[in-house]
């Protein structure tokens, strides 16, 4: 009776220690083991789920002799890996097709806890949308929590046709592998999106989910008045491996007689990282400040540019007297190539200057679709071509925003994610072997969590 009594007590002592986490269950895997059991479905569904409606095929193929057909109907299948890690760096891989032009084959993964439920904001996604094999990939890092992930291939019934997925791989991260060594940022405005713990973790949650990895943050005065809150959210960023911009900005501060305004705001952001943690200082400024708003541009366009280019000027001899590692980067219209200013006895095109001045810059490049004219890879070409020359990166922006007055084509609203998702992917792919080439950026949180999937 008193054996019995003692093991009872063990075991509950053993399980309390295991939901606490004092003694973890977890796997050791080395970077670059691939994580998924028949990703090549060489023996068909073995270690697959099969939800409904998948099969193997022969034909068509990407590698081997066998890979997973969807469809044509709603189907689906899965396979939950154990001894995950949260806060790692994962990367998911596979190549995809479908039969016909508007089908979507998707490869995903989901983070699940200890108990195989799957947690908020955990959820990422490849898309297939083409007629012949891609090969895609994909960095994430898993949430809190993470216990196992659930890797799955997936196709909606839309129009009927067939999904194809092959060679898939999860592999755990190695520590310089990055987001394919680039940037994908959020612009985050509203300050109510880090007033409260909650909406801090919604943000942060949000942001994993989207593979984002850099924070534009707006300061403003709310940094004096409510340093806390940023600490809060900066040290949650960090901690996930995604860094924060202090965001700030108004068209007249370019304006020279204004300058000591976007100057003060700009010491404000040096003494709090002066009077923060490590774990909770910003990395950079990110200004973002539009003098062709003004209504004297078209006419003193000449002086305006000038006073913006002295102002970014003056912004990076503050930091670098203050002795601060931030970056100082700002917002720049994708059309400042279309016209040259002369600067210190230096004439040529605008966004050559602000490059010049700036450590990366930002390029709203407003349009809703990748290819052709006038296009997203178009009016970045420049951008992108000099920063390579000058050795500087350029991160492209992306509209989600309904921006009232303007016409439909600046912004993916109406489109909605998968459409945007697939376009970026093409700008990514081009951009790749640019030297100038940081990334991506979205704007801007609020819209962008509520667009239509």
């Amino acid at each position: 009776m008193k054996t019995n009594v003692v093991g009872k007590v063990l075991k509950v002592w053993v399980a309390l220690l295991l939901l606490v986490g004092v003694l973890p269950v977890m796997k050791s895997y080395a970077a670059g083991t691939n994580l998924v059991t028949n990703g090549g479905f060489e023996s068909n569904l073995a270690s697959w789920s099969n939800w409904d409606g998948v099969t193997t095929v022969t034909f068509p193929v990407y590698e081997g002799s066998r890979a997973a057909r969807l469809g044509t109907g709603e189907s689906g299948a899965g396979q939950i890996i154990d001894g995950i890690t949260p806060s790692t760096k994962y990367e998911l891989s596979g190549a995809g097709r479908v039969s016909v032009t508007g089908e979507t084959a998707i490869l995903g993964v989901d983070c699940l806890d200890v108990n195989g439920v799957r947690l908020a904001g955990g959820k990422f996604e490849l898309f297939y949308t083409t007629t012949g094999y891609a090969p895609k990939t994909l960095t994430f890092t898993t949430i809190p929590g993470t216990a196992k992930l659930q890797v799955y291939i997936y196709k909606n019934p839309n129009i009927g046709g067939y999904g194809y997925i092959d060679e898939i791989s999860l592999t755990q991260a190695t520590p310089d592998s990055g987001a394919g060594g680039g940037t994908k940022a959020l612009w985050v405005w509203e300050l109510s999106d880090l007033a409260t713990s909650a909406a801090r973790s919604e943000l942060i949650q949000f942001s994993l989910s989207k593979g984002i990895n850099m924070l534009y943050v707006n300061t403003g005065t709310n940094l004096t008045t409510n340093p806390d809150h940023y600490r809060a959210l900066i040290a949650q960023a960090h901690a996930n491996d995604m860094q924060v911009e202090a965001l700030d900005g108004q068209s007249d501060w370019v304006r020279a007689e204004n300058h000591y305004i976007p100057l003060g705001r700009l010491q404000d952001v040096i003494d709090y990282n002066a009077a923060s943690a490590v774990n909770e200082r910003f990395d950079g400024v990110h200004h973002d400040n539009e003098p062709y708003t003004l209504p004297d541009w078209s006419t003193n366009r000449q002086g305006l540019s000038a006073d913006y280019l002295n102002l970014a000027a003056k912004s990076q001899q503050l930091l670098t007297g203050s002795g601060s590692s931030m970056t100082f980067s700002g917002d720049i219209p994708f059309w400042y190539d279309t016209f040259s200013i002369t600067h210190n006895g230096v004439t040529k095109e605008m966004h050559k200057h602000v490059q010049d001045v700036m450590d990366y810059v930002t390029i709203m490049d407003y349009r809703d679709f990748a290819e052709g004219p006038d296009g997203i890879i178009q009016n970045g070409q420049n951008e992108v071509d000099y920063g390579s020359i000058i050795g500087k990166k350029v991160v492209i922006g992306v509209e989600t925003y309904d921006v009232p007055g303007d016409p439909e084509f600046v912004t993916f609203y109406q489109e909605g994610e998968a459409y945007m998702n697939q376009e970026l992917e093409k700008v990514d792919a081009y951009f790749a072997g640019a030297d100038g080439y940081g990334g991506l950026a979205i704007h801007y949180y609020t819209t962008y969590k509520n667009m239509l999937p």
